[in-house]
């Protein structure tokens, strides 16, 4: 085998160190600087993305503290105006209760006034009934017929 020959190893060596420098020649002037700045866009690439990630993370939070605040505010103004309107309904009802009230004992007093009414017409009629079918139970009875004042004394007479 050739490459085993010890009359070529001083060659072989040579031409190695020769290949090998040249190779770390253009490694370090054109492969390396290439792959450093590729490595460095891509760390400066990811470090926007965290720094983009982290704003939008705090704009959210904000968001959610604003959308929370006026939620609370809006709630708080909900409750607010139902209390409000169960107040005025309270008020309106009472109101109401106490306008009816006063018509129906204003209605009461009128119909016990006309209950009382009644009651009088209908005593005065009785009186009258009565003192009319006392002249004419007389008049059958004896005979004779009795005066109107007659008659009206005896239903006014008491036992």
């Amino acid at each position: 085998m050739p490459q085993l020959d010890d009359l070529t190893y001083g060659t072989q060596v040579f031409w190695l160190v020769i290949t090998f420098a040249v190779l770390l020649i253009l490694m370090w002037t054109i492969a390396l600087p290439r792959i450093g700045r590729v490595l460095e866009q891509r760390r400066r690439h990811i470090d926007d993305d965290l720094a983009d990630a982290e704003k939008f993370k705090k704009e959210s939070e904000e968001a959610i503290k604003s959308y929370e605040a006026s939620l609370s505010e809006a709630r708080s103004k909900a409750h607010q105006l139902l209390a409000e309107t169960q107040a005025k309904l309270d008020e309106q009802a009472s109101d109401q209760r106490a306008r009816l009230d006063a018509e129906l004992a204003e209605k009461q007093a009128e119909a016990e006034a006309r209950i009382r009414e009644a009651r009088q017409q209908a005593l005065s009629s009785v009186r009258e009934v009565a003192a009319e079918a006392a002249r004419a139970a007389t008049n059958r009875l004896i005979g004779v017929e009795p005066s109107q004042a007659a008659a009206d004394a005896a239903v006014d007479k008491k036992g």
